[in-house]
């Protein structure tokens, strides 16, 4: 099994691919990081969907005084 690390744009992952000779029709097994700070897409729209917002008015089932103490 061959690994090479990309740093490219995602619309052009497919042609840094070939142009490290990588044939198109070659499968591969991806693992993406996001190198950026922006949001992505699922999470801004669950922010501006409003859907969790009333978690921040319910209280907390556990405090740290529900901790047990460790044995030893």
């Amino acid at each position: 099994m061959q690994t090479i690390a990309l740093d490219a744009e995602a619309g052009q992952v497919s042609a840094e691919l070939v142009r490290r000779g990588i044939a198109s029709g070659t499968r591969v097994h991806v693992l993406v990081e996001v190198m950026s700070e922006e949001v992505l897409p699922m999470a801004a729209m669950a922010q501006a969907g409003q859907a969790f917002d009333w978690l921040a008015e319910e209280p907390d089932l556990y405090t740290d005084a529900d901790l047990m103490p460790r044995a030893g």
